[in-house]
């Protein structure tokens, strides 16, 4: 069995693994590369294969950076399965048409600049047609329940505890048991189960995204909200989060109940202002079996919303979203996307990225080259829609919301994979000094480990 690391080599986003068993390819996810525009726009619109002769597509998750491009496979011919667990495929459908719509909106924009300095209009990566298209190819498969994407290889589903639906991709030929890790998940987390492990594998392909870095405890993190929450209320401040919208508004939600709860946020209202984060939300309320037993207490037990509490309100339409600007702090705006690239939260940063009094609160990881990005590494002016903004806004980060496992996590989920039989581990999904850094922590305990470059092809 062949293996090409075509995306999220060396990088963080993009993930796309082709897998090659007998003359037959299918792939392990299609993500969209997020970063520079021309730069995403070139690796997004081209392919290293022939996309109509993929037979089926593995999907480990719903997070862009591991389905986004899946339009544009479909726009180029691909016509397979794309195989992913229910929860996965409710919230793939969400966001890949909330991709589209979003790209739609902005290149319409980006075109009115382009028209009033003369240069001809360009067209976004796809469109909402289809993305439309691609959902007709989505096929719900349980967790623990073994398929064939090609003859004479067996593939299972198992939790990865990242978000709702998310898994880890066990693919078996020949005797062979390879496991890709997706994103893997933390745990004591809320909300959702903790990771599952499987053991007995010959070969790891393990995301590597925070492998140098130690996770803050989740009551560490609360405890730090409620700081900021204090801050924002001393300033009158309007605090914006950039929060992706799947698993990072929903934390964020609960928290924000928590503190509601022990009467710290009475007086503050809080705005989700992502129509996509609230169809989500919704999808959170329909899969019940992704839940850990506190979650299912809530729901069950207490007869509680653990997504709603008095002072929340979902913004519905772009109306609602524009007279948030009208608005005085102190407020608490959640909006997509996660890393500034798109969506409500640009137009929200235009119009409070300049002014000293408000608050930006990174929560997640900002890839190389994002909006997001610059602004984490204190630049002091940005781009947003080819204008240019000073950056006054207090500047603050919550890193240890991070989904992901950190190096400890990872490194036990090595030990816990591989119980001797382990031959070699991948590591992808990650910046080079993350997964350098992982590297070195598994060198250490005996197990060989390579850092593949993009269009790395190894046979396992």
């Amino acid at each position: 069995m062949d293996i090409t690391f075509v995306g999220a080599a060396q990088t963080v986003t993009g993930s796309q693994h082709l897998f090659e068993y007998r003359k037959q390819k299918f792939l392990l996810e299609c993500g969209m590369f997020q970063g520079h525009r021309e730069e995403a726009e070139r690796i997004n619109s081209t392919f290293p294969f022939k996309p109509r002769d993929i037979k089926g597509v593995i999907l480990s998750h719903a997070h862009i950076d591991h389905s986004g491009n899946l339009p544009n496979l479909v726009k180029r011919g691909f016509s397979g399965a794309i195989y992913c667990t229910p929860a996965t495929k409710d919230i793939a459908s969400l966001l890949l048409l909330d991709s589209a719509k979003i790209q739609e909106y902005d290149f319409e924009y980006l075109n009115k600049k382009r028209a009033q300095k003369g240069l001809p209009p360009k067209e976004p990566p796809y469109t909402i047609a289809d993305a439309e298209k691609t959902l007709e190819y989505l096929r719900p498969i349980d967790y623990e329940a073994g398929f064939e994407p090609v003859p004479g290889v067996r593939v299972t589903l198992h939790d990865a505890g990242h978000i709702l639906g998310s898994s880890t991709i066990l693919v078996e030929a020949d005797n062979k048991r390879v496991l890709f890790s997706g994103d893997l998940g933390r745990k004591e987390m809320p909300i959702i189960r903790d990771p599952v492990v499987v053991s007995d594998v010959d070969y790891l392909i393990l995301e590597s995204t925070y492998g140098g870095r130690k996770h803050e405890s989740f009551d560490k993190m609360q405890e730090e909200l409620g700081d900021l929450i204090d801050k924002a209320r001393h300033n009158r401040s309007k605090m914006i989060i950039p929060a992706f919208a799947v698993e990072r508004t929903q934390l964020l939600i609960t928290m924000l109940k928590n503190l509601y709860d022990a009467g710290t946020l009475k007086d503050i209202p809080v705005y989700v202002d992502s129509p996509l984060a609230t169809n989500v939300t919704d999808v959170f309320r329909r899969h019940p079996e992704c839940y850990d037993e506190e979650t299912t207490s809530v729901f069950n037990d207490n007869k509680d919303d653990p997504f709603n509490f008095p002072t929340l309100q979902y913004v519905a339409d772009a109306e609602e979203s524009k007279a948030l600007n009208d608005k005085t702090g102190p407020m608490i705006i959640i909006s997509a996307s996660g890393m500034c690239e798109g969506g409500r939260v640009t137009h929200h940063l235009i119009h409070n990225i300049e002014n000293d009094q408000n608050m930006i609160v990174m929560t997640g990881f900002q890839a190389r080259g994002t909006l997001g990005r610059k602004i984490l590494e204190g630049a002091p002016r940005v781009q947003i829609f080819n204008d240019t903004f000073d950056v006054r806004a207090k500047i603050y980060v919550m890193a240890g919301l991070s989904a992901h496992a950190d190096g400890d996590g990872l490194l036990q989920y090595v030990e816990d994979a591989g119980d001797g039989r382990l031959k070699k581990v991948y590591l992808v999904h990650g910046e080079i000094e993350e997964a350098q850094a992982l590297r070195r922590k598994i060198q250490d305990t005996g197990i060989d480990v390579d850092i593949p470059q993009t269009m790395t092809q190894v046979r396992v």
